[in-house]
C-alpha cells in the first residue's frame, strides 16, 4: 500500500475514482468481520457503508456538493454518464488539508479491497489519540476507523494514513469475513478464510452470539 501526499489535481481526482469504484461494491451490503489471536478469545463486529460516509473518509467537506451527490458524481464518472468532480469539490474538512487529503485518497481504494482482508488486522480502538475518536480499527500500514450505533453496526467514519498499532495496543488476525445484503437476516456468504475448511473447523467453538449471527449453508 503506497500513501503518497503529494498528488496533482490529475492525480487526486484519479485516486477518488479509484476508491469509488470500489467503494460501490461495498454500498448496501453488511459485512461481519471475525478476527483470532493464538489462544485468545473471538473478536469481531459487523459494519455497513452507505454513500455518505464516502467523501468524508477522503478527508473531504465539499463546499459544492452535499456528501451523497459527491459520490453519485463519482460513480456516473466511472461509468461514462457524467463529468465527474472537479478540484473545487474537494474542499479539505475542518483539521484537514490538501497534504491529509491526498494521503488518505492515495490508499482509500486499497483499504476498501475488503476481500483482502486477510491481509488486514482488527482490533478495539482504546488508545488515546487527537484523532476522531472511533469504536474498532481495522487495517495494517494505514487504519479504517468504524463508529459503532446502538443497533450494534458499525460505520466507516475515518481513513487514517497511519498504523493500527497507532490506535489498538490488541490486534486480531482476521480469519473469516461474511456479506449480507440490507434484506438478510443472518451472514450466509463468506467471502474470506484465512483457510480452506476453516471455518466448518472452528465452528462448534463460536461464542454464542456469535453463532446466532450466522447461518451456514450447505
Amino acid at each position: 500500500m503506497i500513501i503518497n501526499a503529494k498528488l496533482s489535481d490529475k492525480e487526486l481526482l484519479n485516486a477518488i475514482y479509484n476508491a469509488a469504484h470500489v467503494y460501490a461494491k461495498l454500498v448496501d451490503n453488511t459485512y461481519l468481520i471475525i478476527g483470532k489471536n493464538k489462544n485468545s478469545d473471538y473478536f469481531w463486529f459487523q459494519c455497513q457503508f452507505h454513500k455518505k460516509h464516502f467523501m468524508h473518509l477522503l478527508g473531504i467537506d465539499s463546499k459544492t456538493l452535499k456528501a451523497n451527490e459527491f459520490y453519485d458524481k463519482c460513480v456516473a464518472h466511472n461509468h461514462g454518464l457524467d463529468a465527474g468532480i472537479s478540484i473545487i469539490d474537494c474542499t479539505p474538512s475542518r483539521n484537514h488539508n490538501r497534504t491529509t487529503v491526498n494521503e488518505k485518497s492515495s490508499c482509500c481504494a486499497d483499504m476498501l479491497r475488503i476481500q483482502d482482508a486477510k491481509y488486514m488486522k482488527i482490533g478495539l480502538k482504546n488508545k488515546i489519540s487527537q484523532n476522531v475518536d472511533f469504536s474498532y480499527a481495522y487495517g495494517n500500514t494505514a487504519t479504517l476507523g468504524f463508529q459503532e450505533s446502538k443497533s450494534s453496526l458499525s460505520f466507516p467514519i475515518t481513513l487514517i494514513p497511519k498504523s493500527i498499532d497507532t490506535f489498538a495496543s490488541i490486534k486480531y488476525k482476521i480469519i473469516f469475513l461474511f456479506e449480507k445484503k440490507l434484506t438478510e437476516m443472518k451472514y450466509k456468504k463468506l467471502i474470506v478464510e484465512i483457510k480452506e475448511g476453516l471455518f466448518t473447523e472452528l465452528l462448534s467453538e463460536f461464542p454464542e452470539k456469535l453463532k446466532t449471527l450466522i447461518e451456514p449453508t450447505e
